[in-house]
């Protein structure tokens, strides 16, 4: 093969492959949940495009929701929308892959996602003879002998990655990367800087679902998923939240940060958790929002209560305090990195904790937001 032999650093300081002559593309993106629903996905992708040098272009596999998204992707490069299996499999010729945030280590929700589903994908450019690296990535520890064969099979090949944590340069040590293949970065989403400043919106939006942003608002993230029996966790937030509305004078809204329908996904959780609540709360529109969108939302909560990731990376950005609920290591992790503990699992929440871990965080928001600084003050 004929290359340029010219490679490409991104303001970031990833170093990507030599770029082939006959192509205009530098590298494919490959599918790892943009344009399904999650909005961390489209915090982590829009973070990583902004890094790219102005020239690049891309082809970039979707899923069939990104025509839901609030905000255009970026002109320039090219978007595929591939059918919920994945197919098609086949990659652009010559032209390197990537893997570009996410989770695509982990079997926390199944074998069959991610890593059934990424497998197939991955052994295409493995066998074409075009490399694939891994960047800002999370890694999970695999422990079923099922999940570390298809590592071992499909992603041990990966040429190069870098990870968001020295937990995750662990757990690949672990399932036999070699050291010198591992980098640790960060996740994608720390890096986004929004091109609006949206409060006066979020405030207007606030008012029009019922909710008055000059008072007391805490915003819920609850989380279904595997644990969607889980009947008990979700009543233990219903007490917290009634609790907090009763005694601490907070009005509740619930946030889908995935926004996807069926039992498995963050409306039905709201609904069910909101069906067991004895005071008023609202569920915010499970629209496909823009990070510009969700920042301008939550800059008016006192607190939010996150169970995804990147509610918490959110929350976080929007220079709003974040109590959690822990639904995987990765969530465990980041609050870690907080200095925070989560107020409870997927598996086990005591109503009297999630009160204490928010009002403290409420009463002590500058203690504990010192040093973060808010995108619309940076």
């Amino acid at each position: 093969m004929e290359t340029s032999g010219r490679s490409v650093t991104s303001s970031a300081g990833i170093i990507l492959s030599p770029v082939p002559a006959a192509s205009p593309f530098l590298a494919h993106q490959i599918c790892n949940g943009l344009g399904a629903g999650n909005i961390g996905d489209e915090l982590m992708a829009r973070a990583f495009w902004d890094q790219l040098p102005p020239a690049a272009r891309l082809v970039v596999d979707l899923f069939p929701n990104h025509t839901q998204q609030r905000e255009p992707y970026p002109e320039g490069h090219e978007y595929i929308t591939l059918d919920w299996s994945g197919a098609p499999w086949d990659p652009v010729p010559w032209v390197p892959g990537l893997l570009v945030g996410d989770t695509p280590v982990t079997e926390s929700l199944s074998l069959d996602w991610p890593l059934r589903f990424l497998a197939p994908r991955l052994r295409a450019f493995h066998e074409a003879g075009q490399p694939v690296d891994a960047v800002g990535v999370g890694v999970e520890p695999l422990r079923s002998p099922e999940a570390r064969a298809i590592f071992a099979q499909d992603f041990l090949p990966i040429r190069s990655w870098t990870v968001r944590s020295e937990a995750c340069r662990a757990a690949l040590a672990e399932l036999g990367v070699p050291g010198d293949r591992i980098e640790v970065g960060a996740d994608w989403a720390w890096l986004y800087r929004p091109k609006r400043d949206l409060r006066a919106w979020g405030a207007d939006t606030w008012v029009r679902i019922g909710v008055d942003p000059g008072a007391r608002l805490l915003v819920a993230n609850v989380v279904n998923e595997r644990w969607r029996r889980r009947s008990e966790v979700k009543a233990a937030i219903a007490a917290a939240l009634d609790e907090l509305a009763r005694k601490h004078a907070f009005q509740v809204a619930f946030f889908c940060n995935e926004v996807r329908e069926g039992d498995f996904y963050d409306l039905a959780a709201a609904r069910e958790t909101q069906a067991m609540m004895k005071t008023r709360s609202v569920i915010v529109p499970h629209l496909y929002w823009a990070p510009d969108e969700v920042l301008g939302l939550l800059a008016h909560a006192a607190v939010t209560l996150a169970g995804r990731y990147h509610f918490v990376v959110e929350s976080v950005l929007a220079g709003v305090p974040c109590v959690g609920i822990a639904r995987s290591e990765k969530v465990q992790g980041i609050f870690a990195e907080l200095g925070e503990e989560p107020a409870g699992t997927m598996e086990s929440v005591q109503p009297d904790r999630v009160v204490e871990r928010v009002v403290r965080m409420t009463e002590h928001r500058d203690e504990v937001t010192r040093g973060v600084e808010p995108y619309w003050d940076a």
